[in-house]
């Protein structure tokens, strides 16, 4: 339902859109689920913004997690609707001074719960004035007006273009050229804001305080399992709590155990998906939590008939849990814990990534970054290993950990063995660290020694499976 602080609803999860007619008259029609259908303040149909989602929608835009990057454009795009609405402008006769004045407007907002704080910073107000840009740029198409937008229109924004190196092929370096507005009145940006991976301290903190804070058995299993996942696959929270259960079940039938994680950040409605190598005894943790605290959960609110199958479900409904609710839960977590520094789920990956290219640093050893990079992109065996691993489409997106570690491409199975030997250790040591709050709290120690027993067993397979690791040069 749509709330008076939102301008928008979602479409239905079984709504379909008209493809095309065949050639027997039949109406073909498109799966098109979670689009953002878009009102004007008073309530009434805004028909330029849902020509504009349309157009997003058939340009291939994500759509994942409840509306994706199409709810991203939406929320930005209701500010302008929003500020033309109260301001009784005819959206075809917006001037550039207006919009002007409302990217000034976007800057001095302040935060309802801290007045002294401003409500956005620079590089918010940047992606909101171009996504507004490029819906007035539709507007313009719309109306079949070419002189609405453009460097001499009656809003004065041009089109710029960046270039962006994807990768290395035959005839040299593949680049990519990108499209941004821009307009006048947009603010200098800031720096951008590198998020630090979550430490050590802050992770046994996380931990500690999730035995103690949690309000049922249930609560605290599901918090364990959401940090050991964060912590050992690298995964977006929209890839945690797309993690099924027979992935798991599947990854425990397999001599080296891989999960399937679902990759998100993909523009193609097909979804694609990656391989996750997983210590054994992590696969015993995640499937004691399925067999015996979800199936409770299930049992009492959607039952086995309507279970749809996913790892990490709500307690109240036995239903896959929101990416949002994994943030929310670290946040909980943090605060409790007392964690002074930013705590969310993306810095478990940054940690995730780091703690690879730290194992390859200290194996091997290139003259600078620029060499490794090269490495990177020309060593086929390392590039698909670092994108099977971390989920990225484009290598640059690793530019930030690349200070980090230097890579030797001959030696890149020993230092994958290395890797693999280090997370499995540092994963079981987390497992200890969990039972023994838990025995802290109360419960049974017949039933903590029982699983320890067989936590042990599957750390023993998984440290059997690198023996075979050459010691560094």
């Amino acid at each position: 339902m749509r709330t008076k602080s939102k301008l928008y609803f979602l479409t239905a999860p079984d709504y379909e859109l008209p493809s095309h007619i065949d050639v027997q008259h039949r109406v073909i029609t498109r799966e098109a689920a979670d689009i953002p259908m878009i009102m004007w303040p008073d309530g009434t149909w805004c028909f330029p913004a849902n020509v504009y989602m349309l157009d997003l929608f058939h340009r291939g835009l994500s759509r994942k997690n409840r509306g994706g990057t199409l709810l991203t454009y939406a929320t930005n795009i209701s500010h302008l609707l929003r500020y033309v609405f109260q301001n009784k402008i005819d959206l075809a006769r917006l001037t550039d001074n207006q919009f002007s004045l409302f990217i000034k407007l976007l800057q001095g907002e302040r935060s309802a719960s801290q007045p002294e704080v401003h409500a956005r910073d620079a590089n918010a107000v940047i992606a909101i004035g171009r996504n507004c840009l490029d819906f007035l740029a539709s507007f313009g198409r719309l109306y079949q007006d070419e002189s609405f937008i453009g460097p001499k229109g009656q809003i004065c924004a041009e089109q710029k273009e960046f270039e962006v190196k994807q990768g290395r092929g035959r005839k040299g370096t593949i680049k990519l050229t990108r499209q941004y507005w821009y307009h006048r009145s947009f603010p200098i940006a800031d720096p951008k804001n590198k998020r630090l991976p979550i430490s050590t301290d802050a992770l046994n903190k996380l931990r500690q305080i999730a035995s103690e804070a949690s309000g049922s058995i249930f609560q605290r299993k599901r918090r364990y399992v959401m940090l050991k996942l964060l912590e050992i696959t690298g995964g977006r929270r929209s890839e945690l709590a797309a993690i099924t259960c027979d992935s798991v079940l599947k990854a425990s039938k397999m001599n080296e155990p891989m999960l399937k994680l679902m990759t998100a950040k993909k523009r193609a409605a097909k979804e694609e998906y990656r391989y996750i190598p997983i210590a054994s005894h992590d696969v015993a943790f995640l499937l004691e939590f399925i067999e015996i605290n979800r199936r409770r959960i299930i049992r009492a609110t959607c039952g086995h008939g309507n279970d749809d199958g996913y790892l990490l479900i709500s307690e109240t409904t036995g239903r896959k849990l929101r990416p949002n609710t994994i943030t929310q839960e670290i946040a909980t977590l943090s605060k409790a814990a007392g964690i002074k520094e930013k705590c969310c789920p993306h810095m478990f990956r940054h940690r995730f990534i780091t703690k690879l290219f730290v194992a390859l640093i200290e194996q091997h050893e290139f003259e600078n970054t620029d060499s490794f990079r090269r490495a990177l992109i020309d060593i086929e065996s390392i590039k698909q290993k670092v994108q099977q691993w971390t989920g990225h489409t484009s290598l640059n997106s690793l530019d930030v950990y690349i200070n980090l570690a230097f890579e030797e491409a001959t030696h890149f199975k020993n230092t994958y063995n290395i890797v693999k030997t280090r997370n499995i250790i540092d994963s079981f040591k987390g497992t200890l660290k969990q039972l023994q709050a838990e025995l802290e709290t109360g419960s049974s120690s017949i039933e903590i020694s029982t699983r320890l027993h067989k936590f042990i067993g599957a750390f023993e397979e998984d440290l059997d499976s690198t023996s075979d690791i050459v010691s560094p040069k």
